[in-house]
């Protein structure tokens, strides 16, 4: 009796352990079934300018496509909402320049902010933002990150010169921190104290960054390697004397 017993018991166990096993694969073959493959992964083709975003605080940043293989989140939905409301010149502008689709028809975007610090892919919504990379949803917000204007009459008959010309006081193509890798024209303007400028282009500041700062675009007969935008408090009506 204790030998059948014993058999019996063996049996038991033995069936058990295979119905485990067997369990454990139809797992793992539908959780590999059932995770989203990535269709579509390409870079974005439209103007740059229009690939201006801010985070909205309601998806989290990941390493790689969401749901692939050894994708993980660097950057929390939370932390990024932080990000989007920081009133710095603009540094945590995001730059969008990849976009992927998965096989249950999310988008997600690749970003890298302005000063690199952060990179990674976000989920923007079911459409395809390819086309009109301004029509993103859920995880960013497209901007507006500079707002030009034409100037007054009374703004562009006058002329203006560099108010305290010095190696801090530069010259854009873009105002600071207002696109990706486009900044300084000129590193200096020290040595074009007495060159009389007219401003042609007004520009602020949008998303409260850096206080929402008007920019002039000055231009330089003289020295037309001088031309650019500037902080419109660094320059002046009035021309002074600097001893250089």
């Amino acid at each position: 009796m204790t030998l059948y017993l014993k058999h019996k018991l063996s049996l038991l166990l033995m069936a058990i352990v295979s119905v485990t096993f067997i369990n454990l694969a139809i797992n793992v073959r539908a959780s590999t079934t059932d995770a989203p493959t990535v269709t579509l992964n390409e870079p974005l083709q439209t103007d740059p300018n229009t690939r201006n975003y801010l985070p909205t605080g309601t998806e989290a940043l990941y390493t790689k496509i969401p749901n692939q293989k050894d994708a993980k989140i660097s950057v929390k939905a939370t932390d990024l909402k932080s990000v989007a409301t920081t009133a710095d010149q603009g540094q945590t502008y995001f730059r969008g320049y990849r976009v992927a689709q998965t096989s249950d028809g999310k988008f997600y975007l690749k970003v890298v902010s302005f000063n690199k610090a952060y990179r990674g892919w976000i989920y923007v919504g079911s459409n395809n933002p390819s086309s009109d990379t301004t029509s993103v949803t859920n995880g960013l917000a497209s901007v507006q990150t500079f707002k030009e204007e034409t100037p007054s009459d009374t703004v562009a008959k006058t002329t203006f010169y560099f108010t305290t010309p010095k190696a801090s006081t530069l010259t854009y193509t873009a105002p600071d921190w207002t696109q990706y890798k486009v900044g300084r024209n000129l590193n200096a303007t020290t040595a074009y104290v007495n060159d009389a400028l007219k401003v042609t282009q007004i520009g602020t500041k949008q998303n409260n960054r850096d206080n929402n700062a008007t920019y002039y675009y000055v231009e330089d007969s003289a020295n037309p390697q001088v031309n650019g935008w500037i902080k419109s408090s660094e320059v002046s009506a009035v021309k002074q004397t600097f001893n250089y």
